[in-house]
């Protein structure tokens, strides 16, 4: 069974759509796992996150944000849990490569797990650190309807 870190550029798209680039492949990512193909996962951070760009980046009510992230556990689960043992990863990463330390405790999460971390976020697809949604779907094979 394939298993995958989905970062919040990824779980965003599960629920909003205009500007959203690889929207498809992000979405055909959700219908792999609901029919058990793959194993997403996600960080509780990207609970944060995700609240954050409904609430501030979006405009969305407070029902709908906990509506959207109810949805989130109905879908993945509860979200793993950021290991202390994670942070000097994190922390190594976003000096290497000039990230937020946010984007690179989803890199250190993804490699202390040994799963690929999907995501849409420039800074860590440019610095090889996640696959994009696209790249994903492609090399698994997935159907994008």
């Amino acid at each position: 069974m394939t298993h995958l870190l989905l970062d919040t550029s990824v779980l965003v798209k599960w629920f909003h759509t205009v500007g959203e680039g690889d929207l498809l492949e992000a979405r055909a990512l959700r219908a792999t796992h609901a029919s058990h193909e793959l194993e997403a996962h996600i960080l509780d951070l990207g609970l944060y996150e995700l609240g954050n760009v409904l609430v501030r980046g979006l405009g969305w009510s407070a029902v709908e944000v906990s509506d959207q992230l109810d949805d989130v556990f109905d879908i993945v689960g509860p979200p793993i849990v950021f290991e202390r043992s994670w942070f000097g990863d994190a922390a190594q990463m976003a000096e290497a490569h000039t990230l937020t330390f946010y984007d690179a405790c989803w890199a250190a999460a993804a490699r202390a797990l040994t799963i690929p971390l999907v995501s849409a976020d420039r800074q860590l697809l440019a610095a090889g650190l996640a696959e994009s949604p696209r790249e994903v779907v492609a090399r698994l094979r997935l159907r994008v309807n």
